[in-house]
């Protein structure tokens, strides 16, 4: 139906020509009901006997109001008349006030069953008390469960109000909504997509729904499922080549997103392919990660050349990234700003006794953020001061634990780790109460700690600053690069080598002099 529908024009409408107006003092008796004073509830008729008016001179009962149908009276060029004989403004009905008004009356007719919507309000507010139930015996806070009980009900009464089902709630409908100019009667003017926080919430209580199975949501079935190489190439890996169930991961995601440009039959397989995929993907990615896609793209052609797929020839055809050794210094802070770091921590806090712990293990053991993450309650011996740390390898070495270490570790699970039967050590700090996903979370926790000590550097962030520290302020101190490497649990001496460059006095001791003696 067109929006510039032309309506005769009638100077004096007699109520009896527009039946339907006999529904306004039905519509004020349920504004009452749901608390609206008489005062409220009296300025809701003006509007409600407009739109009547307007459905009424377009041929529409009340009964097939849709919300596309209330969108093109907001639109219309109003040239409707009033029963007392003025006409309506086209400036008024576009006001904000006046559309939550006529929502009521949307909804007042849905409620008394003149009108069938079908989106069951009543659905999807139950869901909803399930959904903040859960989140309260997951452990969140009242006003977090608050909050989320407001971005919760605002998708609901707006996928209400669009008559749009529960069982068709996908990522289009919530991006509709996260974009939407908001007229939903009950909340105030918000633009969601301008809050992260609110889209969150939003996102979180699909997830729920998808859980629950009450729509639609498996995710598909991974890339490496589906190809009978790729779960070969992962067995491979787990058994003849010793890493770390993350490393794995991370070849499998690579060697995935290459497959469908190199094609899953490696008889296929030549030189010049393997150097075009490659090169092309090189355009998109930084140098870090055309390092980890080459290595990954080798391992992979390994695995075919072991299985007799592929010649080993083509090995060398996966181009070499160009990288210098010993060309980079490690990054690190003095032995005092270590301590100031550590110091920082507010211990007071359950949060702060969790940070100095952490801050502790990278400091004094040189662990990685991935260490970190990955120990479990079981991997501390505390009758002989042992922790077990696995490292990029699927074994465990044993580290002496300082004292000052134990008892940071002590202190955090006696008296501020939260109580649950996750196994990992260290949680975040609010509920879930969920171990970390990845070592970025560590590193965050060292760059907080660095600005509050006001070791203040763009270039000094992340877990590793600690751990090359612990050997750099080893080596001045005295210790051999043995020492340093058996800390660091580096299978090569090489690898260690690249901390001797940081040993200024060491280094002043043996450089030649400028040729011709001159002082710069």
């Amino acid at each position: 139906m067109s929006s510039a529908i032309k309506i005769k024009s009638l100077a004096r409408p007699e109520p009896d020509q527009y039946p339907f107006l006999q529904l306004i003092p039905d519509f004020l008796t349920y504004l009452r009901r749901s608390n609206l004073t008489d005062k409220t509830a009296s300025g809701f008729s003006g509007p409600t006997r407009h739109l009547i008016i307007w459905l009424s001179e377009n041929g529409i009962e009340p009964a097939a109001i849709t919300n596309a149908v209330v969108m093109q009276f907001f639109q219309h060029d109003c040239n409707c008349p009033r029963p007392r004989g003025s006409h309506h403004k086209n400036h008024v009905n576009q006001t904000r006030t006046y559309k939550s008004i006529i929502f009521w009356f949307v909804r007042f007719l849905e409620d008394t069953g003149i009108t069938q919507n079908p989106m069951s309000l009543d659905e999807g507010l139950r869901l909803k008390d399930d959904f903040l139930e859960h989140l309260t015996v997951a452990g969140y806070s009242t006003g977090t469960v608050g909050r989320y009980n407001y971005s919760s009900i605002h998708f609901i009464k707006w996928m209400h109000r669009l008559q749009i089902p529960l069982i068709e709630i996908d990522d289009a409908v919530v991006k509709d909504f996260i974009n939407h100019y908001c007229i939903c009667p009950g909340f105030r003017r918000i633009v969601p997509v301008k809050n992260s926080v609110y889209i969150m919430q939003i996102e979180r209580f699909v997830r729920f729904l998808v859980v629950r199975g009450i729509i639609p949501g498996t995710p598909p079935l991974p890339k490496e499922e589906l190809c009978e190489d790729l779960v070969s190439f992962r067995i491979w890996l787990r058994q003849h080549r010793g890493i770390t169930d993350k490393s794995i991961q991370r070849h499998i995601k690579t060697i995935a997103a290459l497959l469908p440009e190199l094609g899953s039959n490696p008889d296929n397989y030549n030189a010049a392919l393997i150097k075009s995929v490659v090169l092309d993907c090189f355009e998109n990615t930084t140098c870090s990660g055309a390092k980890l896609l080459t290595s990954s793209l080798r391992m992979y052609l390994r695995f075919l050349v072991t299985n007799d797929r592929c010649p080993e020839a083509l090995i060398g055809a996966v181009p070499t990234i160009p990288r210098w050794r010993l060309s980079t210094l490690p990054r690190y802070i003095l032995k005092d700003d270590v301590e100031r770091v550590i110091e920082s921590c507010d211990v007071t806090r359950p949060k702060g006794m969790r940070d100095r712990a952490i801050m502790l293990l990278l400091a004094r053991l040189a662990l990685r953020g991935g260490d970190v993450i990955c120990l479990r309650l079981d991997d501390i011996d505390w009758d002989n001061a042992i922790i077990q740390v696995s490292g990029k390898t699927r074994y465990s070495v044993g580290l002496p634990l300082p004292q000052d270490v134990g008892d940071a570790i002590f202190s955090y699970i006696e008296h501020a780790r939260p109580h649950t039967d996750e196994e990992k050590i260290f949680l975040s700090a609010h509920p879930p109460f969920a171990p970390f996903v990845s070592s970025s979370a560590i590193s965050a926790i060292v760059q907080i700690a660095l600005k509050r000590a006001g070791v203040d550097n763009v270039n000094l962030r992340g877990a590793h600053l600690l751990r090359h520290s612990a050997a750099t302020n080893m080596l001045r101190s005295g210790a051999t690069l043995e020492a340093v490497g058996t800390l660091l649990r580096h299978q090569s001496a090489e690898t260690t080598a690249i901390y001797a460059k940081v040993d200024i006095p060491m280094l002043e001791k043996v450089v030649q002099p400028w040729i011709g003696d001159v002082k710069c």
